[in-house]
Parts: structure tokens; C-alpha cells; sequence
């Protein structure tokens, strides 16, 4: 397949392929890709843990199988994740800062005109590695999880998608057994879909806290404890049933909970791991997501590089595994499926490529259609067409 890319994209072949898990698809099977506009946060400096190469934040226009357009802006350090606003007109990002760039992480407001990306203010995060921002349904508040500090901030957000100061910061406290556990760790703070409750999953402590969303405090009204040296990391409800899902970095499981949507309570109902049963080599989990149906859900291995794929059982919120599936990259992080429930798509940060797939909807596995090349990309969202 011959596409026709911007001069900072590539088609590449590819080159990284897990035989257990691929089987090359015949020219009938081979899908479209459904037409799309993606922004991809990515990393544009060297860390400890990422040699950045990108150039800010992209825009992908994708219309029946060639990429038509591309946007870059490059007035941010690092947006390592984002966010859209409930109209897909604005798009917010985390500027993930250490102490020898500035004093405070970032997080960032900027307005879509046509293919450009306009800046329209930035708040601090108060703290350091900001790495997840999220939107409340409404529009009218934004919530920062910050890596480093412990720290977590809530800003109300005007009309105009100006981000207003931030109307309460609050510094959480906890450790696990794990290295890295040394101290908490917010990496995400995720909105209930009815709007009422953020989860903050907390790696550093094993816990995952509800907060009360709207408001301008942080008001704890319950926790989930997750086994020792789990390491939560992202969180995802499922779209029809009262069911949510927490992917555990550290040790490449997925947690259950039943989802109590009149208190936030979190209980636990099982673990899955998300590799399988022979790999004992290095991976960590990163994100996860369900299809649009709630039939499938699916996790991202960093090592394994590979999505886990798990049916999804409403009555009693278990998971089957449907298989694993090599991202044909290395270190995927973030993913995203389009609201149409047919293509996924996957951002391989150490081998810089974005890489397409077809979701079976009758058994859940994946088919791999195309690739290109995009600098440490990081953070994948569809913006519905």
C-alpha cells in the first residue's frame, strides 16, 4: 500500500512482528481507515526516560486511507497527554516539566482554527511530570494528575476555554512496596461518564481515591485499595454496565471493580494479567481502553509490546482473554479507537511510528493495516467527525 505523507511522515514497513499474535491480513480482510482527525501528544526533549523527538503537538487527518493533512505546534515542551473539550474545538495538553526546566509543570488551553492550533493561556500544575489532564463533561472544570509531588490540581475552565487559576491543589501521601514506590504518584484522575465523581489512581500508594468532580476542592469520599506493588496507572468505565477497570503498571494486571454510581465506591471483583502465561522479561502496563460497544476491552505492554485483548462478561464484570497482539513498535503507550468501533490505533513511543488496526467486532482480535512514522509519540484522541 503506497501513501503519499508530509515531509515529517513516513510510510514504513514493518519491521517489529510477534508471530503467535499476527496473522497478515489477505487483500479482501484489508479495511479502510475510517475517516478521522487525530491529535498525538508526543515527547520534544531528551529525559531519563525518553529521547524526544518531536517537534509539539500533531494533527492527522485521515481520509479514506491517505493522510491529507498535518499540524504542528511547537510553543510546548513535552505535551506528553491531552484532552479535548466536550465540543472537540479546544484541545488541552500537560507540558511534562522536570526541575531543570522550570518550577512547575504546565498545563495548557488552545483553540482549533482550521488546521492550526491557537494558544489560549496556560495555568501551572504545581508540581512536576505532569502526566494526564482530563475534562469534565460540561466543560467547565479540568483535572491535572502530576507524577512527581504527589500533587493533583483543579482548575474551572471559561466559556471561551480560557483555564481560570486553579481553585484547589491537593498533595496526596502514600507508598508501596515497589522502587518506585517510594512516595505517591498520581497518574491519572479520570471523570465518571454521569460527571459526578474523579478517580484518581495513585501508582506510588496502590489506591485508587473518588473525588467529588464539580466544586472547587478536592473532596475525598472513598478509596480502593489495589494488592501491594500493583501500581495503578489508568482507569476506564465500561459504557453500558456498572463496571470499572484499572490498568496496574508494575505489575501488568487489570483490575475489576464494581462501580457504585450513587457514591463513587470502587469494589474489587478480580485480577487478570495482561501478558501472557510464558513472558517473564521486562513490560509495564500503560493504558487501556474499551471499544465503543463495551464488548472488548484492551491494555498496552511496554516490553511485551503488545495490546492484551479481553471479552468483557456484563453480567458479573469478568474478562476472557481474546489474545495479544504485537504493536509492531516498541514501547506502546497511549491508544485510541474510533468512535466507530472499527480502527484502533497505537503510539509506539521508542520506534516512532503510529500503526493502524481493524477490530474484528465478532471475536475482538486485531488486524494490522498500515503505519507511519511519527516522532516518540505518546498520547492518541480522536476528535469525532
Amino acid at each position: 500500500m503506497k501513501i503519499r505523507l508530509p515531509l515529517f511522515l513516513v510510510f514504513i514497513s514493518p519491521v517489529f512482528l510477534m508471530t503467535s499474535c499476527y496473522e497478515p491480513p489477505s487483500d479482501q480482510q484489508s479495511a479502510m481507515m475510517e475517516e478521522a482527525e487525530v491529535w498525538v501528544g508526543t515527547y520534544t526533549r531528551k529525559e531519563g526516560h525518553v529521547d524526544g523527538k518531536a517537534a509539539g503537538i500533531y494533527r492527522l487527518q485521515f481520509k479514506e486511507d491517505s493522510l491529507l493533512s498535518s499540524h504542528t505546534t511547537e510553543d510546548i515542551v513535552n505535551p506528553s497527554f491531552l484532552c479535548l473539550s466536550p465540543d472537540g474545538g479546544r484541545v488541552y495538553a500537560v507540558s511534562e516539566l522536570g526541575p531543570d526546566v522550570d518550577t512547575t509543570g504546565y498545563v495548557y488551553s488552545y483553540q482549533q482554527e482550521g488546521e492550526k492550533l491557537m494558544l489560549i493561556n496556560r495555568q501551572p500544575t504545581f508540581s512536576f511530570a505532569p502526566c494526564y489532564v482530563s475534562v469534565h463533561p460540561n466543560g467547565e472544570w479540568l483535572y491535572v494528575a502530576n507524577y512527581v509531588g504527589g500533587m493533583i490540581a483543579r482548575y474551572p475552565v471559561a466559556k471561551n476555554g480560557q483555564i481560570k487559576a486553579a481553585t484547589d491543589t491537593l498533595r496526596l501521601v502514600g507508598q508501596g512496596p515497589n522502587e518506585r514506590q517510594e512516595s505517591s504518584h498520581p497518574h491519572s484522575a479520570t471523570v465518571s461518564p454521569d460527571g459526578y465523581w474523579v478517580m484518581v489512581a495513585d501508582l506510588g500508594a496502590d489506591q485508587v481515591h473518588t473525588f467529588r468532580a464539580e466544586g472547587p476542592s478536592w473532596e475525598l469520599v472513598a478509596t480502593a485499595e489495589v494488592p501491594g506493588g500493583s501500581g495503578p496507572r489508568h482507569l476506564a468505565f465500561h459504557p453500558r454496565a456498572p463496571y470499572a477497570y484499572v490498568l496496574n503498571e508494575l505489575n501488568n494486571t487489570v483490575t475489576g471493580f464494581h462501580y457504585n454510581a450513587e457514591n463513587g465506591a470502587l469494589n474489587i471483583i478480580d485480577h487478570w494479567s495482561t501478558l501472557p502465561d510464558d513472558f517473564k522479561d521486562f513490560s509495564l502496563g500503560a493504558d487501556l481502553h474499551f471499544s465503543p460497544d463495551g464488548e472488548y476491552l484492551y491494555a498496552s505492554n511496554r516490553g511485551h509490546d503488545s495490546l492484551a485483548g479481553f471479552r468483557v462478561d456484563t453480567r458479573d464484570g469478568s474478562l476472557e482473554s481474546v489474545g495479544y497482539f504485537s504493536t509492531r513498535g516498541t514501547f506502546p503507550r497511549n491508544f485510541a479507537i474510533h468512535p466507530g468501533g472499527k480502527t484502533l490505533l497505537v503510539a509506539n513511543q521508542n520506534s516512532d511510528n503510529v500503526v493502524q488496526f481493524t477490530i474484528d467486532t465478532k471475536n475482538g482480535k486485531l488486524r494490522y493495516e498500515q503505519e507511519w512514522e511519527v516522532k516518540t509519540p505518546v498520547c492518541l484522541q480522536f476528535a469525532e467527525k
